[in-house]
């Protein structure tokens, strides 16, 4: 889902994807802060892409707002096609062999947190949790899903900013029981602030040949894009330091190149 603020950084984020995966469908799910401005520059830097209104994948199975219309949207194209999800703080500096092969065998893949990070049960999944104090709805939720399990078994903490879902007709139905089940857990705090991402751990986690990217090649970069082939500068680290700002020069110097090769 992009913001109005977002959406010169979507831009960039994915013409650095397409370089490399070469993707035959784009759908946005706008914000609805996305002005008609926006809409035409969108149009006009991806010709063939498809703007979706954020209201139309609300349901009461899951929250409003914090990117589940976002999801909700993932779950109802994965239906039929194979699914990427690229944030609009990330940015593809190179090849990315692991991200493409997994789309050619219709596996799913998510960014993860550090070296050797695997997918794991989720009795595995709440001793991890259970060394943390912190009560961040994610520890939260990932201590006690074992003890009220979902259909489905496994779970990955990675982060949805850049996931991919293989075709699964019922991820929905999927998304909504697993939605269900935690709101039972957890009530109130089921609105919070990342609950999203919790849900789309879970099914990617659960979807077919899923595997965690290799750390560093694939990571969010504190201060050095050295062997890193995709960057994720979450949120406000787009502004810690240069990074994010001379890479992007750099990838907008490479695509302008190229568009007048």
């Amino acid at each position: 889902m992009v913001h109005q603020r977002d959406v010169l950084p979507y831009l960039c984020a994915l013409k650095s994807f397409a370089r490399h995966a070469e993707p035959s469908d784009v759908a946005v799910v706008c914000d609805p802060s996305i002005d008609d401005a926006s809409r035409a520059l969108f149009r006009k830097h991806i010709p063939h892409i498809r703007l979706l209104e954020a209201c139309d994948f609300q349901h009461d199975s899951h929250p409003t707002g914090g990117t589940w219309e976002r999801l909700a949207a993932i779950a109802h194209n994965a239906s039929r096609q194979y699914t990427v999800q690229v944030d609009a703080d990330t940015l593809t500096l190179d090849s990315i062999p692991e991200v493409t092969d997994a789309i050619d065998a219709g596996h799913g893949f998510v960014i993860g947190e550090e070296t050797g990070q695997r997918i794991v049960s989720l009795a595995a999944t709440a001793a991890h949790a259970s060394q943390w104090t912190d009560e961040h709805i994610q520890a939260f939720i990932e201590k006690r899903m074992h003890a009220h399990p979902p259909a489905l078994s496994l779970y990955v903490r990675g982060c949805s900013g850049f996931t991919g879902f293989p075709i699964d007709p019922l991820m929905t139905e999927k998304m909504r029981d697993f939605s269900r089940r935690m709101q039972a857990i957890a009530g109130q705090r089921w609105t919070e602030w990342g609950t999203e991402q919790i849900t789309s751990n879970y099914l990617v986690a659960n979807a077919k040949g899923s595997a965690v990217l290799p750390f560093p090649a694939y990571c969010t970069p504190d201060s050095s894009l050295q062997h890193v082939r995709f960057a994720h500068f979450i949120g406000y680290m787009r502004f810690t330091n240069a990074l994010y700002r001379d890479a992007t020069t750099a990838l907008i110097g490479q695509l302008s190149h190229q568009a007048l090769a």
